[in-house]
């Protein structure tokens, strides 16, 4: 790895650039990297990706770690480069991960995470803990487009569909002639001008697809916006309330189409646009709350004293 960057040109004033020795290496490791983890690559990662409209974010975020990468490839560039052999039971611990759950317990998420600790043990073995220390969060990104096994998948949307389910029973009677009823844990039973019906809040409305979505977007936020880290830390953390909120006001929206006869607006190609919409009004939420945060605290510069 020390032909990967010259420092030559940060010492003349120049941007420091990687070799193509250094160029050749990196897309060697790459390779050699795909090359093991492929199997996982093309059915846990990729045919999720293509297949499961709740994980169709997943090609965005190497695309997002690669962006993250650009923005620091100065240091990247500057950096020294020292080998650290804990870098190599890293790897090795990764690969033992990965052959353990595809021959002694198959399981396709333990498998497909396992490439990303893999590729920091490889970072940290080349380059050590200066170079690792920039690029660890963009590496570590990537744990975001592993979709999640089934059953854990079922058991996070769950509580997202009641809540949901309660937030709309609660709202929908602000319609004048409505009157609703929680029948069930996600079914909405109505009564509007004489006519009864119910709600079945299915698991494409339980809000997952927004939580994966908004949890990586505002993970993106935190990153790239200059602030301090418990301020980041809270983006990161109002990532689940916003997307539970945009969720329940497209069940509401959903629900008051369904019990004004409009069904045909809440199925299919118009339900998914609903779903798109809510995009701008979550991006709103983070700009309030990132507003709020930057307000919360006013620093007064210090003043200093000509006393001697």
């Amino acid at each position: 790895m020390s032909h990967i960057a010259s420092n030559s040109g940060s010492r003349s004033g120049q941007r420091p650039v990687i070799t193509l020795l250094g160029a050749v290496q990196i897309a060697t490791i790459a390779a050699l990297l795909v090359a093991v983890f492929w199997g996982s690559l093309r059915n846990a990662l990729i045919y999720k990706w293509t297949t499961d409209a709740n994980w169709s974010h997943g090609w965005l975020i190497p695309v997002f770690s690669l962006y993250f990468l650009h923005l620091r490839r100065d240091e990247i560039a500057a950096a020294p480069r020292k080998t650290n052999y804990l870098g190599l039971l890293i790897l090795l611990g990764s690969l033992a991960i990965y052959l353990a759950y595809l021959v002694v317990w198959p399981r396709t998420y333990p498998r497909a995470a396992a490439m990303v600790p893999a590729i920091l043990g490889v970072t940290l073995l080349l380059g050590g803990w200066s170079l690792t220390r920039i690029v660890w969060f963009p590496i570590a990104f990537l744990l975001l487009a592993v979709p999640l096994p089934d059953g854990l998948y079922f058991q996070l949307t769950w509580p997202l569909r009641q809540a949901a389910s309660f937030v709309a029973t609660v709202l929908l009677p602000v319609i004048p002639g409505v009157e609703t009823e929680l029948g069930g844990r996600t079914v909405i039973d109505f009564y509007y001008h004489g006519r009864k019906g119910s709600l079945n809040v299915a698991e494409a409305c339980s809000g997952m697809r927004l939580i994966m979505a908004f949890v990586t977007l505002g993970v993106v936020m935190a990153y790239l916006g200059d602030r301090r880290l418990w301020q980041r830390a809270v983006l990161v953390a109002c990532c689940v309330p916003i997307a539970i909120g945009c969720n329940s006001l497209r069940v509401f929206i959903t629900g008051v189409l369904v019990i004004t006869d409009h069904g045909e607006w809440a199925r299919g190609t118009p339900h998914a646009l609903l779903g798109i919409a809510m995009l701008p009004i979550a991006l709103g939420m983070f700009a309030l709350v990132g507003y709020v945060l930057s307000h919360l605290f006013v620093e007064e510069p210090e003043s200093s004293d000509a006393e001697g």
